[in-house]
C-alpha cells in the first residue's frame, strides 16, 4: 500500500469521530447536562410524572400498610380473646407423647393446651424428680384439675 492512501485513511477516521462527536455535542438536551453537572456523584434524574406515580405508588403503599396494621391490630385482639376463652372453657385434653419428645415439648404442649400455666415450671418439675428420662410414649387424659404431680405421674413410669 501507499503513503497517500494510508494517510487518505487515517484522514477519514479522524472527520468520521469529529463529525459523530459534533452530532452528538448537538443533539444532546442542555437542561439535562447542566443539571447533571451541578449533582453529587451518584445522583439519579428523574422527570416530573416519573416522580408523580412514584408519590402516588407511595402513598397507596402507606394505605395498605394503614390496613394491614388495623387488621394486624384487630386479629391479635381476636386471638388473645379467643386463647383466653379457650383456657377457660377446656376441661380435659388427651396427650400425645410421641417418640423422640422431650420434656420441653411436652411441657409446651400441655402449656398451649391449658392443662398447665408455666411450661418452665412443669419441665423443672419433671427434671428435679428425676423422671425426665421416664416418659413414656402413648395418649394420656389430662383434666383441668390434675396438678403437677399427677400429671408427671401420669405421663412417667414408675421407678
Amino acid at each position: 500500500m501507499r503513503k497517500s492512501s494510508i494517510r487518505a485513511f487515517g484522514i477519514a477516521l479522524f472527520v468520521a469521530g469529529a463529525s459523530f462527536t459534533t452530532a452528538d455535542f448537538l443533539t444532546q438536551d442542555d437542561n439535562t447536562e447542566a443539571a447533571k453537572a451541578n449533582l453529587p456523584k451518584g445522583s439519579v434524574i428523574i422527570k416530573k410524572n416519573e416522580l408523580e406515580t412514584i408519590n402516588v405508588e407511595a402513598a397507596e403503599a402507606k394505605e395498605q400498610l394503614a390496613k394491614i396494621q388495623t387488621d394486624y391490630n384487630a386479629l391479635k385482639n381476636n386471638t388473645v380473646t379467643t386463647k383466653t376463652l379457650a383456657k377457660k372453657q377446656v376441661n380435659s385434653y388427651t396427650l400425645v407423647i410421641k417418640k423422640g419428645m422431650g420434656t420441653s415439648e411436652v411441657s409446651e404442649t400441655l402449656e398451649k393446651a391449658g392443662m398447665i400455666k408455666d411450661a418452665g415450671d412443669f419441665e423443672l418439675y419433671i427434671i428435679k424428680n428425676d423422671k425426665a428420662s421416664s416418659l413414656q410414649i402413648g395418649s394420656y387424659d389430662l383434666t383441668v384439675n390434675m396438678t403437677t404431680a399427677q400429671i408427671a405421674k401420669k405421663i412417667t413410669r414408675s421407678k
